[in-house]
């Protein structure tokens, strides 16, 4: 009977599942890193930008 943990009867199993499972989360990290602010999100991040650090015009 298996208790979940295969690593030991396949030593080297494991080890190419977390190198698949890195490379996808890095792909699909890369992916959502590289899309573009929403336009709600940019248009807030302008006018913090245009008022300052202490929310004042500058």
């Amino acid at each position: 009977m298996s208790d979940g943990n295969d690593r030991r009867e396949y030593p080297g199993a494991g080890r190419r599942e977390e190198d698949t499972i890195s490379r996808n989360l890095k792909r699909v990290y890369d992916n959502v890193a590289n899309e573009p602010l929403p336009d709600a999100l940019q248009s807030l991040l302008d006018q913090l930008r245009q008022n300052g650090p202490d929310g004042q015009r500058e």
